[in-house]
């Protein structure tokens, strides 16, 4: 069930919409495909020229079209160019990432012209039943298991397609689990997956582990999912250990509790942290606890209020990653802010919730919200420029799973491309792109474990990173 260059948007639906045969899905290079909205005055003639297509194409997918004008907002499908499974990279990588000035590094060269990739997620093709574009439209305007395999893997094309045109070719062959475990064990026996250089998924961590259940030549990724991660010499967790995170943040209080020792401070925290609200505890005994459960999943205002200091610096620890409570608890904090009274909030659980668009960065400004993050976010001018080109070839913004994709991705393949090998590349150091950093130590049990990570903190409607 290889696949090669597969799976835009409505792809994966679209073949089997369209193809008649199983052979024909088997493995065969396929067009990008893409969501378009019709824009004011916009017609098929002039979206074959901005796409540098074939009225022809757009109607072949669209078929609703050819009797019928086109209407502003319309969704259409638009395919997009056929190309070469090959993409390239620079060999200026130093320009690309940011290389550990401790490696001294003048120039990197290219070691490893050709790369292999499979790519395994749950697109779960077979299970969708068919009737209309329309259905395919609505099924993938849902978050689920196709559009997160879809929209991890624009990414991976994205970050292939400003590669392209060097001196380094990437073939990706895509494979779907249908997030069964018949399918994997059926993809595992008849496929040879020790061809590859890197192998991207299984997405999900029991599919991943049913898949590794036996060692493999291939270095492999679990690239959203890291709890319960069967790990091996060959495995790569590209997020940093929680713990990690974690005794980086005691670090800073334990710095900022010598630097101010006058403080009033309260935790609250649910039950899957108390291994932190206890070693918070040890620093600060005279504490007030909030604590949480299933039945009591809220703070109650005036129980804050009560025990707030003031004239004093209040040091809250919100040690939960459920974003509705982060969300009510800022809410209620910032109620609470007067002259009389200071309020800063901490959190050692690393959690990325807090870039939810219902939690407010002012709120969080107010507070001088500090916590661990794998990620951060990007407002440069780069950044926004990523943002658009990804716009025009995929018709919609990236969202988290395809930027943390593109990021993880490239930033392997580009090791790989200069060391020939994961393991050989550990001298590079750490390396940044759009919203991550990485940087790989390797144990010969464990595999490949990124160390590098965000300690950020909000100011006003800025976020910092705090280690810089």
């Amino acid at each position: 069930m290889g696949m090669k260059n597969v799976f835009l948007f409505k792809i994966l639906i679209l073949i089997s919409f369209f193809c008649n045969s199983q052979d024909n899905i088997d493995k065969v290079k396929f067009d990008s495909l893409i969501n378009y909205q019709v824009q004011k005055k916009e017609t098929l003639y002039s979206i074959s020229k901005k796409f540098d297509i074939e009225i022809a194409d757009i109607i072949k997918y669209n078929p609703e079209l050819k009797n019928n004008k086109l209407r502003k907002k319309e969704i259409i499908i638009v395919p997009l160019v056929k190309k070469l499974s090959s993409i390239s990279f620079s060999k200026e990588i130093v320009k690309e990432t940011e290389i550990d000035s401790v490696s001294k590094i003048n120039e990197i060269k290219i070691k490893k012209n050709f790369i292999r990739i499979a790519y395994m997620a749950p697109f779960k093709i077979e299970s969708i039943i068919i009737d209309s574009t329309e259905q395919v439209n609505a099924y993938l305007k849902e978050q689920n298991l196709t559009t997160i395999s879809i929209n991890f893997y624009n990414g991976i094309l994205f970050a292939a397609d400003e590669l392209d045109k060097k001196n380094i070719s990437v073939e990706i062959d895509v494979y779907d689990t249908d997030n069964k475990i018949d399918q994997i064990k059926n993809l595992k026996n008849s496929n040879d997956f020790n061809k590859y250089d890197l192998i991207v998924g299984p997405l999900i961590n029991r599919n991943y582990n049913a898949f590794f259940n036996t060692n493999f030549k291939t270095n492999s990724v679990s690239p959203l999912v890291y709890d319960d991660i069967t790990l091996n010499s060959k495995t790569i967790i590209p997020v940093a250990n929680d713990s990690l995170k974690r005794e980086r943040m005691f670090k800073i209080i334990d710095e900022l509790i010598l630097k101010n020792e006058d403080q009033c401070a309260m935790i609250i925290s649910d039950s899957l942290n108390k291994k932190s609200k206890n070693k918070l505890l040890k620093r600060f005994p005279l504490a007030e606890i909030i604590d949480l459960n299933e039945i009591n999943n809220s703070v109650d205002p005036k129980i804050t209020d009560s025990l707030l200091g003031s004239y004093k610096e209040n040091w809250v620890f919100l040690e939960t990653k459920k974003s509705n409570l982060i969300s009510s608890v800022t809410s209620l904090l910032n109620s609470q802010i007067n002259n009389e009274r200071k309020i800063r909030l901490f959190s050692t659980v690393s959690n990325e919730n807090y870039e939810n668009s219902n939690i407010s960065y002012e709120k969080l400004g107010n507070l001088s919200f500090m916590y661990p993050s794998n990620s951060k976010p990007n407002s440069s001018d780069e950044f926004t420029e990523f943002q658009n080109k990804f716009l025009l070839k995929f018709g919609k913004y990236p969202d988290r799973i395809s930027i943390k994709s593109y990021d993880v991705i490239k930033d392997l393949l580009l090791r790989i491309a200069i060391s020939k090998s994961l393991k050989n590349s550990l001298y590079v150091g750490e390396t940044k792109l759009m919203q991550n950093k990485f940087n790989y130590e390797y144990n010969d049990k464990f595999g490949f474990q990124n160390t590098s990570f965000f300690i950020l903190r909000h100011e006003d409607l800025d976020i910092i990173d705090h280690q810089n």
